[in-house]
């Protein structure tokens, strides 16, 4: 109910001192209650002071988007005598496997971070090539590298402060001989994707030099999520709440309740990839809740069996549901390098999922080798003599000539191959002329 609105005469109680009244009067801009007291005092109170008796009063509540617009965050710069510090926040769509692996590629920081024309190793090694190659570079504290300013400056030397993998990285910088920076990257992650922040801290008589360009440097993470790979969180987020089917919602079981018991099998029976695979949180920690409890009392749940639906869907999968997450992570990398992303993209592993695209990043810049694609066992897979077999392109030809002298197209109409299609056309067309 709208409180601008209530009736005079509705009792009332004042809610720091308890007192109870009846509204007399409303004024409004801003609204305020005129209360009448049972000896006769006139009190004026807003809204927040006074309660309505049979009226509920919701509280306002502010609803801050755990993302932020463009991922933007935090954003500021401080000066004063002999010592400057800035800050910048943003949220990257990505896991923190690949936001590692891209904040410690120092020769891509050219590409992103402002002030850096081209950044080298500095490496004791009598192999000219070596000299320019950051894979020749162990990342630990105390290691050099060097960066060129655009400006007309000369090389300047960096060292390696702090490394605290897929969490912390420091290192000093300048871009001038008069004044140097100690600049401290961090990620946190979140449900949604990962946080990195990034500070910069100078002391000295010229450290307010460092202040200048300041609109540029703080765009450097903004900068850096152009070409940072990113991770669709929410697809996942609104199957995990509700898809189109029970099957998205409950891994193929009819309720929550019978996958959970599934799960408590499972991990009863030492399978805890399965367990551990659980893309729903609350579920996957219901779940091992319940194989502790299950170990402790001796008390097992029935085990339930999924919808027929499930098997169709985890045999269109081609069995990799059965493979360990290293073959996993090696099948979707051999599909996302093949051109196939849509499977990459679909796996429901977030984690997986992210060391995928975390290793393709790896291998397209030449840091890894590409791993050998795993063989797939059939136990996965339907083996049902039931099963279609695939056509081959010889009867799908012979298949789809007789559609079109009946005078059906659309399938024909309807395939992507061009080639195959121009094939079946002219073996139409020539069927035709042989019939007259």
């Amino acid at each position: 109910m709208i409180l601008n609105r209530i009736e005079p005469g509705t009792p009332c109680t004042v809610r720091k001192s308890g007192e109870t009244g009846k509204v007399k009067q409303i004024f409004f801009y801003p609204t305020k209650f005129e209360i009448e007291f049972s000896n006769g005092q006139i009190g004026h109170y807003t809204s927040k002071d006074i309660e309505f008796d049979n009226i509920d009063q919701k509280e306002a509540v502010l609803k801050v988007p755990t993302v932020p617009s463009d991922g933007i965050g935090k954003s500021w710069s401080d000066w004063f005598p002999f010592k400057g510090e800035s800050l910048i926040e943003h949220h990257f769509s990505t896991t923190k496997e690949i936001m590692w692996e891209m904040l410690t590629s120092l020769d891509m920081y050219n590409v992103w971070f402002h002030g850096i024309q081209r950044a080298l190793p500095v490496l004791d090694t009598e192999r000219y090539v070596h000299q320019y190659s950051f894979s020749q570079m162990e990342l630990v504290p105390g290691a050099y590298f060097k960066i060129r300013p655009s400006t007309v400056a000369p090389w300047f030397q960096c060292r390696i402060m702090t490394i605290e993998k897929e969490s912390e990285f420091g290192f000093t910088f300048r871009t001038t001989p008069l004044t140097s920076e100690y600049i401290q990257f961090s990620i946190r992650e979140t449900e949604y994707g990962v946080w990195v922040t990034c500070r910069r801290k100078s002391q000295g008589l010229f450290s307010i030099l460092n202040q200048f360009n300041w609109q540029d440097k703080s765009k450097i993470l903004q900068e850096l999520d152009k070409i940072v790979p990113k991770v669709n969180f929410g697809s996942d987020e609104k199957e995990d709440q509700g898809g189109s089917s029970g099957d998205s919602q409950f891994g193929g079981f009819s309720s929550r309740q019978d996958y959970i018991d599934y799960a408590i099998n499972m991990g009863m029976q030492g399978n805890m990839d399965f367990v551990n695979a659980i893309p729903e949180k609350p579920i996957r920690g219901m779940a091992k809740a319940g194989i502790v409890k299950a170990k402790r009392t001796g008390v097992i749940p029935n085990c339930p069996e999924k919808a027929s639906g499930d098997s169709t869907a985890s045999s269109s999968a081609g069995g990799v549901e059965a493979l360990s997450k290293e073959d996993q992570i090696a099948y979707l990398v051999n599909k996302g390098l093949d051109g196939d992303m849509d499977t990459v993209n679909a796996f429901t592993d977030k984690v997986i999922r992210g060391k995928a695209k975390a290793m393709m990043v790896k291998i397209k810049r030449g840091a890894v080798d590409r791993p050998p694609m795993p063989e797939i066992s059939e136990a996965g897979t339907v083996s049902d003599s039931t099963q279609p077999q695939e056509e081959t392109e010889e009867q799908l030809i012979e298949r789809l000539v007789q559609k079109g002298l009946d005078g059906d197209m659309d399938e024909i109409n309807a395939l992507d191959n061009r080639v195959l299609r121009g094939k079946i056309k002219a073996a139409v067309v020539k069927a035709k002329r042989a019939a007259k």
